[in-house]
């Protein structure tokens, strides 16, 4: 009716520039438009959706900003995604935990479809949950029989080649690739029965890629999400042959792992990840072990190291507080080698832990959930096919619950006394509910190790006449603190 009045208004030579207005028009006002009932938002963008609100260099106080706006659920849209924020302990814990059936879905499209990661990570179903159970079962009988004596000594043979390293610099170095190499050791000793090679340049190739195709696949996401025709056109603009090629090259390099550990271990043995992969009972079929091992690699290295590294930073910007740190080690444990029957003895070590996991806030919107059916939450109406992000730096940094939250004050987990930590459940690196990180008691306990075992041999210092460093970060899969440089003095 809209459209016959105005044909009849207009001249029959006008009538197609008005239906040009009209079609127009109306793909302007459905690009544009929001779902009636969903969470609060800023205004849509055709194509890019809500984009354009995230410009900014500070992309964690773009969420603060929105979150003092809109509250504590709003949503965004990248480019016609719908993707619905949660801010706060309380929104996450009762989405991820009392709406746990319905929150606990990963994301459902093309690109996940298409990309190198495996349904571990992005799966759902119960192919995905036998994977979880299996791998859970397996690093509890590999890692934490015996009192983690396995796990134990996993670690302090990385940490003797990693103390060796660091404390032959004679200059002022940037710890990051060094701490990425040596948690990727240790989680590559887990999966596969040893470490790698010294100065292996395979495993050194691995680690970049692994590195490279972080930062290529969050921006090819954001492409497919505002331009998904862009497969259809010429040059690979989502860089999905991109992704191809390192499928084939990644699956190469683990297969010849793969065989050198069938030819080497007795039948039956189950001494590392790979053999209860390679076992008849496994849920995991042979051609998808590498893709598995590919997002164990990657989930199980690159958090705890730039944990390490926020660590290094924040105890040479605070000499006071690593001084305590090395004084509580050596009343406690003296010279030994730390054990993992020591974190009751030590509550300032675990407390520094949790100030660093609190700051750095490693992950800082999580892994995306996704909804499955239409959901009421919190008032709102969230849409089937919604996908949903959890702020995890919303609880780390809200100073309602952590005064002062960009200091780094371990103490404020402690006791009157000092001397018994208090758990903070509002301290959540490894999210919570159905979909949380299975590898968190394996990453606690390599941070304690670390932290307590580099401490006794080496201190942080800033380099003199350098630029003070800041606690900015850089924004992808981790938030890692910008490169910074440390000199390093042995102790005695």
């Amino acid at each position: 009716m809209f459209a016959a009045s105005i044909l009849n208004i207009f001249p029959l030579q006008d009538s197609t520039g008005v239906l040009v207005f009209i079609v127009t028009f109306l793909l302007i006002y459905w690009s544009t438009r929001r779902h009636p009932g969903i969470p609060p938002g800023p205004g849509r963008w055709p194509i890019i959706g809500n984009l354009g609100s995230l410009a900014g260099p500070d992309k964690l106080k773009v969420f603060r900003d929105l979150r003092l706006k809109y509250g504590d659920v709003f949503a965004l849209y990248f480019g016609s995604e719908l993707t619905v924020i949660l801010n706060g302990y309380e929104a996450i814990k009762d989405a991820f935990l009392k709406q746990g059936r319905q929150f606990s879905f990963r994301p459902e499209n093309d690109f996940v479809r298409r990309s190198v990661i495996s349904n571990l990570i992005f799966g759902n179903g119960p192919e995905c949950k036998a994977k979880r159970v299996c791998i859970m079962n397996a690093f509890r009988d590999l890692c934490f029989t015996r009192n983690g004596v396995v796990l134990e000594q996993i670690v302090h043979d990385e940490l003797d080649f990693l103390i060796e390293i660091i404390t032959k610099n004679a200059k002022a170095f940037c710890p990051r690739k060094t701490m990425s190499m040596s948690f990727a050791s240790v989680i590559f000793n887990i999966l596969h029965g040893k470490r790698p090679e010294r100065g292996e340049k395979r495993f050194q190739w691995y680690m970049d890629t692994l590195d490279q195709g972080f930062e290529v696949f969050l921006r090819s996401q954001v492409r497919h999400y505002c331009f998904p025709w862009l497969d259809k056109l010429p040059g690979d603009l989502l860089r999905l042959q991109y992704a191809k090629d390192v499928s084939v090259s990644v699956s190469e390099f683990f297969e010849e792992i793969f065989k050198e550990r069938e030819a080497a271990s007795l039948p039956g043995s189950r001494d590392c990840l790979l053999d209860f992969f390679l076992s008849e009972d496994s849920p995991v079929a042979r051609d998808e072990i590498w893709k598995c091992h590919h997002d164990l690699m990657g989930a199980g290295s690159e958090t705890s190291a730039t944990t390490m590294n926020w660590m290094i930073l924040l105890l040479a910007l605070y000499p006071d507080v690593q001084a305590k740190l090395y004084a509580e080690i050596t009343r406690k444990i003296g010279k030994e080698l730390p054990a993992i029957s020591d974190r009751s003895k030590i509550p300032y070590v675990e407390a520094v832990i949790l100030e660093t996991l609190r700051i750095g806030s490693i992950v800082p919107l999580g892994v995306p959930h996704f909804v499955k059916e239409d959901v009421s939450f919190r008032g709102f109406y969230i849409p089937n096919g919604t996908t949903i992000i959890a702020n995890v730096t919303s609880v780390h940094h809200d100073p309602s619950v952590f005064p002062d939250p960009f200091a780094f004050r371990p103490e404020r987990f402690l006791d009157e006394s000092g001397r018994v930590l208090q758990a903070s459940e509002q301290v959540i690196p490894f999210s919570m509910g159905q979909r949380s990180c299975i590898g968190e008691s394996i990453a606690r306990i390599e941070l304690f190790l670390y932290v307590t075992r580099i401490v006794q041999n080496v201190e942080f210092r800033l380099p003199a006449g350098c630029k003070r460093p800041t606690l900015n970060g850089v924004f992808g899969i981790t938030y890692r603190p910008e490169d910074y440089n440390v000199d390093i003095a042995k102790r005695n």
